[in-house]
């Protein structure tokens, strides 16, 4: 995904700011008075040009037709001293979508969980209820996109996101459970699998009695 300039980046930090606070995205007459642009023209180009970038989708037809479709880089630059931000779910069984949508803050030191480029995802399943992750808890994700073999990880696979441990060979990539019920789930290198690492699991939140865990 291509970089944001610093008046694109403006751009999308107030839209995802009005999202949050009204529910709902700007109009691009509320974008161009806040900027206080010449004309809807210069919102429409500046919009296209954060759209082709993969930052935002516009429908047309609809007045407060505006989503954002990539938050986290962006809001992990903005990620406040003493907050980490939450992105939507993640699954810990079966893989799900993990929509990267910003949901709020943890009111939580990134310090706590080692520092750096920190997001938070809600665990969904008991896969790896050996190791005492548990359905409901918040996983705290440093951002990286090489780990070690072993290692915790959340993992992208063709759009689908879980949390695993992660063995991988030039032939294959092995998600490993820590939950006897769960299979391990094999990919082959070979098979163009749409694979991304997500990033190195630091620790988590245990959300039904404010246990915080890392």
């Amino acid at each position: 995904m291509k970089s944001l300039t610093a008046k694109q980046t403006k751009l999308i930090e107030f839209i995802d700011d009005w999202q949050r606070a009204n529910g709902h995205p700007p109009t691009q007459a509320e974008i161009c008075g806040h900027f206080g642009f010449s004309s809807l023209n210069t919102v429409r180009s500046h919009l296209l040009l954060i759209e082709k970038k993969g930052y935002l989708q516009r429908n047309c037809g609809k007045a407060r037709g505006i989503r954002l479709t990539s938050l986290q880089t962006t809001l992990i630059n903005r990620q406040q001293e003493n907050s980490i931000p939450i992105l939507g779910s993640i699954a810990a069984g079966v893989p799900i979508w993990a929509e990267q949508n910003l949901e709020g803050f943890l009111p939580i030191s990134p310090t706590l969980f080692g520092g750096g480029e920190l997001f938070a995802l809600h665990v969904l399943g008991d896969s790896m209820t050996g190791i005492g992750i548990k359905n409901g808890d918040i996983a705290v994700i440093k951002r990286t996109d090489c780990v070690e073999n072993g290692d915790i990880a959340a993992v992208l696979v063709e759009h689908e996101a879980t949390l695993k441990r992660i063995y991988l060979s030039s032939k294959a990539l092995v998600l490993k459970s820590e939950n006897p019920a769960f299979a391990d789930q094999i990919y082959d290198m070979n098979q163009n699998n749409l694979i991304r690492i997500l990033g190195s699991y630091k620790g988590i939140i245990r959300t039904t009695d404010n246990r915080y865990c890392s």
